[in-house]
């Protein structure tokens, strides 16, 4: 199609091809956007949102150099966007640079603190940095803001896991299940819980009571004779 922008400012062009980048963007056409969103930056070199859509677009193409290039001319221009802060910091922590990514979700956290998402992303770089405790803080806090997101409870779920504690992570899965009691998953990972902790006829219940929520019975029924074949002859569990 031939564009027709004559009668049209330098501004509303700028921002027409800000818009068919966005279309793009949700057609994950990355490279089209990163095409449009330039020409929008070669009009308005100084609009903060067209550094960040493109970095945004980079970023899905994992070219994350330029992702990072674009974020920190987002916030140059525009330094009390939380969103470009916390974008940069989850750029830096898929590349393993988990200092940059800690210091960045914190200025974002900063400008805004009540945003679940962020704490999540920097309790995932603590998490990489091995500093757990802070990591556990953080999906809290993102857990605290936002309790029915499954994300939030599973990853903390998952790292006390890691860390051995397992009645800590079998009384969290409770507070899943009181939260979602039709989420079949958190039945299951409450049983892996208590598999760690010996209690396999609790392990083995809790799956049967769920079953009728899973929607892979075989499945199921496969881990509840592998649990079952844990159990001392007797049936007994150590206690």
């Amino acid at each position: 199609m031939t564009e027709n922008y004559g009668k049209m400012s330098v501004s509303e062009m700028a921002d027409d091809y800000n818009e068919r980048g966005i279309s793009y963007f949700n057609l994950k056409k990355y490279a089209e956007a990163i095409k449009e969103f330039t020409k929008a930056i070669k009009l308005i070199g100084n609009e903060p949102d067209f550094y960040f859509n493109r970095g945004l677009a980079y970023y899905s193409m994992k070219m994350f150099d330029q992702s990072i290039k674009d974020y920190t001319k987002s916030i140059e221009l525009d330094p009390e966007n939380a969103d470009y802060y916390n974008a940069l910091g989850a750029t830096y922590d898929d590349i393993g640079k988990t200092r940059e990514a800690v210091e960045n979700i914190s200025k974002a956290i900063s400008i805004e603190n009540d945003i679940p998402d962020y704490y999540y992303n920097r309790g995932n770089a603590y998490w990489k940095a091995g500093e757990y405790t802070e990591a556990l803080a953080d999906f809290d806090k993102a857990i605290s803001l936002n309790s029915s997101d499954q994300i939030f409870l599973y990853r903390k779920f998952e790292l006390l896991m890691k860390l051995e504690k397992f009645e800590d992570a079998s009384l969290l899965m409770d507070k899943a299940i009181s939260l979602s009691p039709g989420n079949y998953q958190y039945y299951l990972d409450k049983s892996l819980a208590l598999e760690q902790l010996g209690k396999i006829n609790e392990a083995i219940t809790i799956l049967r009571d769920a079953e009728e929520l899973s929607t892979d019975i075989s499945a199921t029924r496969e881990r509840i004779k592998y649990l079952e074949g844990k159990l001392p002859s007797d049936k007994s569990e150590k206690m």
